[in-house]
């Protein structure tokens, strides 16, 4: 239930590398796309017989791809990709620089299918074959060897042509696996180790572009892993980087770049053989991450704002005799911004993996051992001991990579039943508890600046990708709230964290709809994807996800108020999201199953059947028919005959029976496995049950 996936997701691309141009502007919608009769000889000028027009049109077309998405729409039919790859292999090395420079901007702003079709046109080996000459390059550079004027001249770029080679292998590496296989072959890890292992003297943004390609590359990636497992040395440069002090924004996002990389190899760097090391490792990675969420997003939304509208009053036309303009101090804020914006993320995107692990392999329901249950046949057992061999199977899988860090919280619960310990002291959890949720909170707080406004008939904001930026970090720090809720649930001994820091919870609880509130706004429809306000509705989604995780970790002794349960089921009826309704069900369901609250019950029951009757989604179905065999399960409970046996509940579930096996038989197995066995499953316990019920009070 409610788990975040250790998953990742794609970083981002936006000035990714940090690069502190006016590249990236935000296309407001009153940027008028640029006439055909200005691209077209642009791109003609890049097949030119002077080398400085060919270097002047490559400039020229990166700007104008970071214009508006209706010229670059233009300039891509005219064969744009093409025109540039042809230019990488150029004789005078500006050229080349430049249309690197226009390619690299295109993986920033034109999405896979572009990448895709970069891909397609062979991008790669022209790319490739830059990569010796430029190593070459830079070892004799840092060795400081003397060189001729004309390779003199060559390096003032060289920082530039070697980000944007990186980026672009980089945005190669993450649009397909086709692409990572090509990558694979060109031998890029001792490449990039080379500038990992030389931080104090190359410019920071090319050790970021290094450090994303790497933390890609690793990402369960077996012909990565075997350069590392040949080359341990390699480890100790990235074990360096974790201890290094930062002072600029870039550098702290290497260092969060090299904690993901630790952690991508962290079974090289700690083979299953040795103890507890990968808690070692998580232990000397989450002070680098937690460090890295130190940030005021209120105080970053309003620079950003006022950023903003200096630089959007400042527009004017693009002036093609000027390709390369400095960034104005507006721009360059709001490039600081958005980097720190990605830092973040990145962070919290690991932080959530390290909780998800921390509890891989633990069954996250409540374990009851249901009387009515028994009364299922000897096939429903064989049945279902060959769904838990199966479940069991792919857990070990799951798990087995960090194996250690579970065994090392079997100890503390080993140990706690003995005697009671003070778990704060434990470092991985002390720092959990005490600055990783703390900062969660601050994280997922919404800005002013945080969605598009509602009031106007198309959405919009004064800063775009600020804008997007902000809803994302939001996201994943409710992601990352709901996976450490479920390791403070799951995983430490005796829900220590719901116990001793109990008022924690309850706040946490009340500040989850305050912030539910804020989202919504004047009202989102979650899974209806209106236009610009597609963020809101994911997190409304991982907000309802929290609440669930928080009403089981609590023992459903949540801090009521009297909206909260009409709020929880109007998420479910506002929603067209399955994944939403199936949430709000769960912790409606939880909430349910309080003693000394029959009127609570009451209506949370009567809305369960009511969903029932109104034939809802498989997966809302099956949810809500577990809820009930949790709520009703025993007669004993204050609230099974005033409600259950009085609402004549029984007799409403007998008559759905057909309809559910209907629904079944109408899931394809083939398609949705899954699906199919859970519902298989509800079906089967839901005649069990009601057999169960008749003869329960006889």
């Amino acid at each position: 239930m409610g788990k975040v996936k250790n998953t990742k997701t794609k970083q981002a691309r936006h000035n990714a590398t940090g690069m502190q141009t006016n590249a990236e502007i935000e296309e407001a919608e009153s940027l008028q796309t640029v006439p055909m009769e200005t691209i077209l000889p642009l791109i003609a000028k890049l097949s030119s017989p002077d080398a400085n027009e060919r270097a002047w049109a490559a400039a020229g077309a990166s700007n104008l791809l970071m214009h508006d998405a209706g010229t670059r729409r233009l300039m891509l039919s005219k064969n744009l990709i093409g025109a540039l790859i042809e230019r990488l292999t150029d004789s005078v090395h500006e050229v080349v620089v430049e249309a690197l420079g226009a390619l690299r901007n295109l993986t920033v702003v034109g999405g896979d299918e572009v990448i895709s079709e970069m891909y397609n046109k062979s991008v790669l080996t022209p790319v490739a074959a830059l990569i010796p000459p430029l190593g070459i390059m830079i070892d004799t550079m840092l060795s400081g060897a003397a060189t001729n004027a004309e390779e003199q001249d060559k390096r003032k770029t060289v920082w530039d042509w070697a980000e944007n080679v990186i980026s672009v292998i980089w945005a190669m590496a993450e649009n397909s696996e086709k692409a990572l296989k090509f990558v694979n072959k060109l031998d890029m890890i001792p490449f990039l180790m080379s500038f990992m292992s030389n931080v104090d003297k190359i410019p920071p943004k090319v050790i970021v572009a290094a450090a994303q390609c790497l933390y890609t590359l690793t990402d369960d990636n077996p012909d990565c892993r075997v350069v590392f497992v040949k080359n341990p040395t390699y480890i100790q440069p990235l074990k360096s980087i974790l201890g290094l002090n930062v002072n600029a924004e870039e550098e702290l996002l290497i260092k969060t770049l090299a904690a993901g990389i630790v952690i991508n190899l962290r079974t090289i760097i700690s083979p299953k053989a040795s103890e507890n090391d990968f808690s070692d490792i998580h232990g000397a990675v989450l002070p680098v991450l937690s460090g890295a969420l130190s940030y005021d997003l209120q105080k970053a939304s309003a620079e950003a704002a006022a950023a903003a509208h200096v630089t959007n009053a400042q527009k004017q036309e693009l002036d093609l005799s000027k390709p390369n303009q400095p960034a104005t101090t507006e721009e360059q804020t709001l490039a600081l911004i958005e980097t720190r914006l990605q830092t973040l993320q990145l962070a919290l995107e690991l932080i959530a993996n390290i909780c998800t692990e921390s509890v891989e392999g633990v069954d996250h329901e409540d374990e009851q051992e249901e009387e009515w249950k028994d009364d299922a046949g000897d096939d429903d057992e064989m049945e279902a001991d060959e769904d838990e061999e199966e479940m069991e199977d792919a857990e070990k899988k799951d798990h087995d990579l960090d194996e250690n860090t579970l065994r090392e919280m079997e100890q503390l619960a080993a140990a706690s039943a003995e005697t009671p310990m003070d778990l704060s002291s434990h470092p991985i959890i002390n720092i959990l508890i005490n600055t990783v949720f703390p900062a969660l909170i601050n994280l997922g707080t919404p800005t002013p600046l945080s969605f598009p406004e509602q009031e106007v008939p198309t959405p919009a904001t004064v800063a775009p990708l600020i804008t997007a930026q902000l809803a994302t970090t939001h996201l994943r720090a409710i992601e990352a709230l709901n996976n450490f809720l479920l390791t403070m649930a799951d995983a430490v001994p005796g829900k220590w964290w719901y116990k001793h820091r109990k008022s924690d919870a309850e706040q946490c609880w009340v500040w989850l709809f305050q912030q539910a509130g804020t989202v919504a706004g004047k009202g989102v429809q979650v899974g209806a994807e209106d236009k610009g306000q597609e963020m809101r509705g994911a997190i409304l989604d991982a907000i309802v996800g929290c609440l669930w995780t928080l009403a089981r970790g609590l023992d459903n002794q949540v801090p009521l108020s009297d909206f909260h349960i009409p709020a929880l089921m109007g998420a479910y009826s506002s929603t067209t999201s399955d994944s939403m309704r199936v949430k709000a069900i769960g912790c409606l369901g939880v909430i349910a199953r309080r003693q000394g609250a029959i009127e609570t019950n009451k209506v949370i029951g009567e809305f369960l059947i009511n969903l029932l009757n109104n034939k809802p989604s498989t997966d809302a179905c099956v949810e809500a028919l577990n809820a009930i065999f949790d709520i009703y399960a025993d007669a004993e409970f204050d609230y099974d005959l005033p409600v259950y046996v009085q609402g004549n509940f029984n007799q409403e579930l007998k008559g759905m029976v057909k309809m559910v096996k209907f629904m079944v038989r109408n899931i394809d197995r083939r398609k949705d496995r899954d699906l199919r066995n859970r519902a298989d499953e509800a079906s089967m316990n839901l005649v069990e049950f009601v057999k169960y019920k008749e003869k329960e009070r006889r």
